[in-house]
């Protein structure tokens, strides 16, 4: 006997073997059950996952000896006909290549005969939409009376360009795409019945490049275990179907997390000279990086990623170590460099580019941390504060030989840990910074704009600026209580009502408009990173001026 591929060897028998369909064999079953069978059906979705299977499964039901029953014997006369291809009862027609006028009518004229063997004539037609508007159109009129012999069984993948008036006289049924982890059970079992060892994981490769048809899925097994015989391993199974190795795909995310842009100049060079197909590569990393995103989403969304366990621990361990802002950025930026892959004449140069594009990305802020920035940096430029970034402070040089004398030395700045007693300017900026430190970001901002007015037997008199209109009666006792812990427990505050519109118009000696550098070096230290261009620092001198 000649050889026979997987795909016709495990071709399904009876609805019960039918894979991922359970929506339409139920209801097959019950129509069959209860005698309610219409005279033509539409099967549309894609290839290879069971129309014209569940097709020839449907017609030997009805010409069954034992029949009509869900479930054909396999035995008799007729289904064995069906299954072999060759019965008079069952007429397949390819609709790419009998797609005239003339082949429509010479069907209509076979209908008119009965059933040789059978209780029905099966028509079966697969990608019916290949048919002329001609034949259609002869068409209708059968299929809206047709002889009570005769059942129609259309098949496509493309179901709107079949015409409204054959879809509203049919019974239609969708198909849907199988899941990756439903082809890896099937093969699983096919190759424990045929006595070949395949890791799962050389399993999950083939079923996930199937893309949901069972059909490829056993043409890809087929075509494995011709390349290795009945033991592949799955790097091998990968070489064999031009897939990228998920190793190096992990190697590849990694280091465009790390930065490590040498490394990834040399995972493609690697690649070039082994001759893979880099569009390819490109392909199958960019899916790895929606795997990593999910990753990132919570173990919750598991079953959406195709991997095997040790590759989603690794994925997890990735997203750990950044942010879920920073891995839409990459996913984002991947997705736009597709279309330039794609048009581009020197893929591996274009490639190379995105991949250092994806490097020099700085990792987002979630939008609290902006605004917590934000809010700081607008109280120091309210403040006039510029802290010095990246010097010290510049020491007294004592000659040796003096002695000095410590009680008129200047005290250190006033911090949390060491509350400033003075009135000065700045002892009443340490104490707003004090206020911010312990009360929080709004609290600290009802002081914004105040000044130290005066101070007169243990009282500080406090000119408030205009953030301290929507301040409630709460936020004076809390600044209250801090002030007694910042400036001594005999201490109190006077907010002066009658200071505010003289302090809106005057400016503290402590505020002064802002440089040039001053403004980049304070943006730098509260946000990081470097200038770009001057655009931006410039825009903001301009407006200062205002």
């Amino acid at each position: 006997m000649s050889y026979q591929v997987l795909a016709r060897k495990w071709r399904p028998q009876n609805f019960d073997e039918v894979v991922g369909q359970e929506h339409i064999t139920r209801t097959l079953k019950n129509a069959l059950e209860s005698g309610r069978v219409a005279h033509a059906f539409l099967f549309s979705g894609p290839r290879g996952v069971g129309k014209t299977s569940i097709a020839r499964i449907l017609a030997k039901a009805l010409n069954c000896a034992e029949g009509p029953a869900p479930t054909p014997c396999n035995r008799c006369q007729s289904c064995v006909e069906i299954t072999q291809g060759h019965s008079l009862d069952v007429l397949e027609i390819d609709g790419a290549s009998n797609r005239g006028i003339d082949e429509v009518r010479e069907l209509r004229e076979n209908i008119k005969y009965l059933p040789a063997h059978g209780s029905y004539k099966v028509f079966i037609i697969d990608e019916v939409h290949m048919l002329t508007k001609e034949a259609f159109n002869a068409l209708l009129k059968t299929l809206e009376e047709p002889p009570p012999h005769a059942i129609f069984i259309m098949a496509t993948t493309e179901s709107h360009k079949v015409p409204v008036t054959i879809l509203s006289r049919c019974q239609r049924y969708d198909f849907k795409r199988l899941s990756t982890a439903a082809i890896q059970a099937h093969l699983a079992n096919l190759t424990a019945q045929e006595g070949w060892h395949l890791a799962p994981e050389g399993l999950l490769l083939i079923a996930q490049e199937a893309e949901g048809g069972m059909r490829d899925a056993q043409g890809l097994l087929d075509q494995v275990i011709t390349f290795g015989g009945t033991e592949v391993s799955p790097p091998e199974i990968a070489r064999i179907l031009g897939v990228t190795d998920r190793l190096l795909l992990l190697q590849t995310l990694e280091a465009i997390l790390n930065r490590q842009a040498a490394q990834l100049l040399d995972i493609l060079a690697e690649l070039h000279e082994h001759g893979h197909d880099l569009r390819r590569f490109f392909h199958d990393l960019l899916f790895f990086s929606r795997h990593l995103v999910i990753a990132a989403l919570g173990p919750e969304v598991r079953r959406l990623a195709d991997l095997a366990d040790q590759e989603w621990d690794r994925l997890q361990e990735m997203a750990r170590q950044t942010n879920l802002a920073h891995l839409f950025n990459l996913l984002t930026t991947l997705l736009k460099g597709e279309e330039e892959l794609r048009r581009s004449p020197l893929p591996r140069l274009s490639l190379e580019i995105l991949l250092l594009r994806l490097v020099s990305l700085e990792p987002l802020l979630d939008l609290p941390e902006w605004l917590t920035r934000l809010s700081a940096l607008e109280m120091k430029l309210d403040q006039g504060h510029i802290p010095a970034l990246g010097t010290d402070a510049p020491q007294r040089s004592v000659s040796q030989g003096k002695s000095v004398d410590r009680s008129s030395q200047t005290s250190k700045a006033p911090s949390v840990a060491e509350p400033s007693k003075g009135d000065s300017p700045a002892s009443w900026e340490s104490f707003v910074h004090f206020v911010t430190q312990r009360g929080g970001i709004p609290l600290g901002g009802k002081l914004h704009n105040s000044h130290l007015h005066k101070q007169r037997d243990g009282r500080l008199h406090v000119a408030p600026g205009p953030a301290w209109r929507t301040a409630q009666p709460e936020h004076l006792e809390q600044i209250q209580a801090l002030a007694r812990d910042f400036f001594g427990p005999q201490c109190q505050l006077v907010i002066e009502a009658t200071a505010a519109a003289k302090s809106s118009r005057e400016t503290p000696a402590s505020r002064r408009q802002l440089s040039l550098d001053e403004i980049k070096q304070l943006a730098e230290g509260i946000f990081g990173g470097t200038w770009l261009t001057e655009t931006m620092p410039t825009d903001v001198a301009k407006e200062n001026k205002k």
